[in-house]
């Protein structure tokens, strides 16, 4: 399915209600590719680090600073790609 769409002054480009309701998360990558503009949905890294969250954690500071760790070595993961 292919929609032809304005990009705005400030560079927005309005992507229609029908495709976004397809996508399954509001987190998208963005990348180029020669002349085209690939637009990739991407899980939400907090729902990520919930996931990754033990139970009964003692040392919370310690747990949160474990997990921002996990969390900023993934997206600069995902931004040099």
């Amino acid at each position: 399915m292919a929609v032809i769409s304005r990009i705005d002054e400030k560079g927005r480009i309005l992507i229609p209600a029908h495709m976004r309701r397809k996508l399954s998360s509001k987190i998208v990558r963005l990348r180029v590719e020669g002349d085209r503009i690939i637009i990739e949905p991407v899980r939400d890294p907090i729902e990520r680090l919930v996931m990754s969250v033990k139970r009964g954690t003692k040392d919370v500071s310690k747990e949160i600073r474990r997990l921002r760790k996990v969390a900023e070595e993934h997206l600069a993961g995902e931004v040099d790609e």
